[in-house]
């Protein structure tokens, strides 16, 4: 069990890791979009699609990893004074009637969009350069994954202290 947990942990920090690179990307092209429009007088079009994809993949793949950070927001008005077995064991309930139903529900819709855009060779029509949106319907579906792989993972580790007293 221990393995299967560091193993999403693992991978989780290296998607979140390497998805810092879509914020250089994002910033990379939108300084070229300003040069070509401004000083070269040429179209670029294709730059907002482009900002619009990697802007979106960027927030998709960091689900996972912000909650392995632990950085998700919390209201701790009363969370902040609960013991650590107190905290284990609301977020275990908070899991089961909160995280598990709205994020396993998400994951099934993300995999239904992303089949039906893979089956018709879905294109983005807010230009006219129509790009494919399968791959971007494809990394919501992976951060989705990985957001209910970490959850499920911080829930088994929850239970473990809630029952045990002690860190798995």
């Amino acid at each position: 069990m221990r393995k299967l947990l560091k193993m999403i942990d693992c991978i989780n920090n290296w998607v979140g890791t390497q998805t810092r690179w879509f914020s250089v990307a994002l910033m990379l092209i939108g300084v070229s979009g300003v040069v070509r429009r401004y000083l070269l007088r040429e179209s670029t079009v294709w730059e907002y699609e482009l900002i619009m994809m990697s802007g979106a993949a960027m927030y998709a793949l960091s689900w996972g990893y912000i909650l392995f950070k632990q950085a998700h927001t919390r209201v701790d008005v009363f969370y902040c004074r609960l013991s650590q077995r107190g905290k284990a064991i609301l977020d275990s309930i908070c899991a089961v009637f909160l995280f598990f139903p709205l994020i396993g529900s998400l994951l099934y819709v993300s995999y239904s969009w992303m089949m039906f855009s893979i089956s018709i060779n879905e294109k983005s029509a807010a230009t006219y350069v129509y790009p494919p949106l399968y791959p971007l319907r494809a990394i919501v579906f992976i951060g989705f994954l990985l957001f209910f792989l970490q959850g499920l993972a911080e829930f088994i580790r929850n239970v473990y202290f809630a029952l045990k007293g002690e860190e798995i």
